[in-house]
């Protein structure tokens, strides 16, 4: 009886721990806008992804009015590089500038990480088992004519309880043929954070 006593006791006491400190699931949420800036932590976030991809889709189709160029600019991309110390998701910032500048219909851009998958479905297009007819032959793809890449980088300074976070986003466009940077531009961020005292 006396272990049975003891044994319920632990058993209470597991419990109670579990429900207090352990890990809470989220079981209810909402549908917020996605463009509001919402700081939950120290790291690089959304909201840093639309400030800098907003600024340099502005900038690059204000410095397509003003050169007034007739063609459309055949655009592929040099992979975006991180040269901070945190995970930054490059190639979904890259497909948010990628996106808005194709949908405002000043710039096109070529796929370049199709070209196998692409030279694959020509080779079996060739090889017998497609209507000839039908079948898409080689030699017809666009050829770019510019680069776009960038880099993001920081900075951290932290004293006593303050702590400061310094981005800056640069990108820029290449002539292909000339080598020549046509634009640049970059995005800065500053982000101040202040450690609160833990009380019992």
């Amino acid at each position: 009886m006396r272990r049975l006593v003891i044994g319920c006791a632990f058993l209470a006491a597991a419990m109670s721990v579990t429900a207090c400190g352990g890990p809470r699931a989220f079981t209810r949420g909402s549908y917020e806008d996605p463009s509001e800036i919402v700081l939950l932590d120290d790291k690089w976030n959304p909201s840093d992804m639309q400030l800098v991809a907003k600024t340099m889709i502005n900038s690059m189709e204000a410095w397509y009015d003003a050169n007034t160029i007739s063609d459309k600019p055949k655009v592929i991309l040099e992979m975006p590089r991180n040269r901070t110390t945190e995970h930054i998701d490059m190639l979904a910032l890259y497909e948010h500038i990628r996106t808005a500048l194709i949908n405002s219909g000043k710039f096109g851009f070529l796929d370049k990480d199709a070209r196998q998958e692409i030279a694959d479905e020509m080779q079996y297009q060739g090889s017998g088992y497609v209507d000839p007819s039908e079948a898409i032959t080689p030699g017809k793809q666009k050829a770019a004519s510019y680069l776009m890449g960038g880099s993001i980088t920081s900075t951290i300074q932290e004293v006593g309880k303050n702590k400061v976070i310094y981005y800056k986003a640069t990108f820029k466009l290449t002539d292909i043929e000339t080598t020549e940077i046509l634009w640049t531009d970059h995005k800065e961020i500053r982000k101040d954070f202040k450690k609160k005292s833990i009380g019992f």
